[in-house]
């Protein structure tokens, strides 16, 4: 077995693991080295040894011949299930955990990538869905990556969720994960552009802020009069953009990250 150790920012983690899922790692193992994290991917053979290396030289990565280690096990201990706002509980799907009184199970399978729930961004994202989703609301995932948030505001009562990405990897990423809690997905391949207007009670988009901005108009067009739009993905520094369309907006909060709830 051999490892490919690299460095990177905790804002890294995320987008550097995709990437590592990507190149058929069999497990990613993380742990904390002061203000760095240190990812360790774990690969059967030596063969992409150099191709590997180029494509994480950014990462100061170091490769190295490791004795026999169960790396999936050391990976599954690496994503505990995990209780989320009030009511949320996100589980892999290895976990056999019963789920806290009170709490609604969310499964979902963290080397899908593309968005496990861990991010603080999908965190504020599941808060607001809790606040804003009651039986038979109808709710769009713009961007939904793995599908966590249309997956939890069906299990919050949703009438239906609408799953919509540009990204093939993502839509199929979440068609898994829709699988794994034994939903049927209705994914759409495409953005916002896609839906008629007001089709949605609630709209979530969990993006960075440059993509927010530029389709903030389609986001509010496919939202009903009187309905709800949920958007994160951005820093405290770039949040003024949305303070500026939508000065009402109930703002969200965990580190830097931010989250606004706006009533359309």
């Amino acid at each position: 077995m051999y490892s490919l150790c690299l460095i990177c920012s905790a804002l890294e983690v995320d987008g550097i693991s995709a990437e590592l899922w990507e190149a058929r790692t069999a497990g990613i193992h993380e742990t904390e080295d002061g203000e760095h994290i240190v990812l360790i991917a774990s690969f059967e053979g030596h063969d992409d040894r150099f191709a590997l290396l180029a494509r994480f030289a950014r990462y100061s990565p170091t490769w190295q011949h490791e004795e026999e280690i169960d790396w999936l096990q050391k990976t599954r201990l690496a994503w505990p299930a995990r209780e989320t706002g009030d009511r949320i509980f996100l589980a892999p799907p290895w976990n056999d955990e019963s789920t806290p009184p009170g709490r609604l199970r969310v499964i979902h399978n963290p080397g899908l990538a593309c968005g496990t729930g861990e991010h603080a961004c999908s965190q504020l994202a599941l808060i607001a869905l809790e606040e804003r989703v009651t039986t038979g609301t109808r709710v769009v995932d713009v961007g939904t990556g793995s599908g966590i948030l249309a997956i939890a505001a069906l299990r919050l009562g949703a009438e239906s969720a609408i799953a919509v990405d540009i990204d093939e990897a993502g839509l199929a990423a979440a068609k898994e994960n829709f699988e794994l809690n034994a939903l049927r997905p209705v994914l759409v391949a495409g953005s916002a552009d896609c839906l008629s207007g007001g089709c949605a009670d609630v709209t979530v988009a969990n993006m960075n802020a440059d993509v927010l901005v530029s389709i903030l108009d389609e986001l509010a067009r496919i939202t009903r009069k009187d309905g709800w739009l949920i958007l994160t993905g951005f820093l405290e520094s770039e949040a003024a953009a949305f303070k500026t369309n939508f000065p009402s907006a109930k703002l969200l909060a965990n580190g830097e990250w931010r989250c606004v709830m706006v009533r359309i």
